[in-house]
Parts: structure tokens; sequence; C-alpha cells
């Protein structure tokens, strides 16, 4: 399996992510990813005016899916290379068609550089892959370069950064990583700030899975300074 990624300055990027496909896709899933898919896909970068919001490894898709559905005035980019996630994702959109969500498979790190600085006013990673073995820590997405470099131009001044996850060593890495940001302020003001979700949170299958086996998720709030 390919390990690592080639973004459009000829760098390498190291693979933040697992396998791309799971389990074998039937032919109704084969259908989605042939029909449906280009219809979602995103292929305009130069966006007008509006409200955008970015998920980051949406997994199965309905964390954006329900958020794209109550909120219409904002538009809803969606980026997986999970082929799994990405056809779930596009059985919901099957049923119930959105205009304000588009979809991409390619790696987040290289699509945030076809959009233009100053883009997005939201941005969410949840419960990215903790890469809990020492020596993958490496993979792990959330560090204070990619928060500066990667997200912070791409974002508006005062745009939000939501991250999640349930794995307690990658807990203590996302903390330590984004106290060294130079570009994001954590909004945190006491411990229940980054223990308790906002009421219109949209509580995926993962998360609940994690709750059912006892992991404790956390929620990290970021305002982008720059």
């Amino acid at each position: 399996m390919q390990q690592e990624l080639k973004s459009s300055q000829n760098n390498r990027l190291i693979r933040s992510f697992g396998r791309i496909k799971s389990r074998k896709l039937s032919d109704h899933k084969n259908h989605l990813l042939e029909n449906l898919l280009p219809l979602y896909e995103i292929k305009n970068f130069d966006l007008p005016t509006q409200k955008n919001s970015l998920e980051i490894g949406f997994g199965f898709g309905d964390f954006t899916f329900e958020k794209a559905k109550k909120n219409p005035d904002t538009f809803f980019f969606g980026s997986e290379p999970h082929l799994n996630g990405i056809v779930n994702l596009l059985a919901k959109l099957e049923d119930e068609p959105l205009e304000n969500l588009k979809i991409s498979t390619t790696d987040a790190r290289i699509l945030l550089e076809k959009f233009p600085d100053k883009t997005f006013d939201q941005i969410f990673i949840l419960f990215p892959d903790p890469w809990p073995k020492f020596k993958h820590f490496k993979r792990r997405l959330i560090n204070a370069e990619f928060l500066d470099e990667v997200l912070s131009p791409k974002m508006k001044i005062g745009a939000k950064l939501t991250i999640a996850t349930d794995h307690d060593s990658y807990k203590t890495w996302i903390l330590s990583e984004i106290t060294g940001s130079k570009k994001f302020f954590w909004d945190a003001k006491s411990k229940k700030d980054w223990q308790i979700f906002p009421p219109d949170w949209v509580v995926t299958k993962y998360q609940k899975k994690a709750e059912k086996e006892g992991r404790i998720s956390v929620i990290f709030n970021l305002t982008n300074n720059v």
C-alpha cells in the first residue's frame, strides 16, 4: 500500500489515514461511485462570498450530512479518502439530495491547496486516526505545523476550528500541539469547555461506539487569529 502522497509543491506527505477500502463494494455502491459522486465532487474552488464549512475526514458522513441539511445557508465541503465512507454519504444524498454539500476523496492537505486563502468560516476534524503506536506518531494529522501553515491561511480571521478525539494519548498530543500554535487561540476557559459538546452537535456512529466502549470524547474549539 502506498505510504506517501505528493502535494502540488512536489514534497512528500506522510499518509495520515489508513485503508482506502475496507469491504468489497456492492453493485449499488459502485453505481453510486460511478454516477452520483461526479455530481457531488468538488470541482469549483473559486467560491462566491458565502459561509463555508469543511470537515476533514468525514468518516461515514453522518456529521457533514446532518449539518448541511440543518444549515442551508452554509456551504459544506467534506474530504474522505475511505471509499466505504464516501458511498455511505452518497447513499444519504441519494435519498435526500442537498445543494449545499460537495465532497472529495483527495487527501485534505492537497485539497486545501486548491482553495483560495480566507475561504472557510469553520473546519471540523472529528476523531482522526490516532495512530496509537509510538512509531506511527509521525502519521498523526494534528500538529502545530499543519495548524499554522496548512489550515490557518485557508480560514477567515475569527474562523473556528473544532477537533474531537476519544483517544487518551491523542488528547495529550493535541493539547500540546494547539498550545504550541502561533495562529490559533484555544477558546476553553474551564475544564467543562472541552468535555461538554454543544447542543447542536451531531453525534456520529463512531462517537456512539466510543461511548459504549467506555472511551470519553473531548472537544477542542480554536479560533483563527491571523
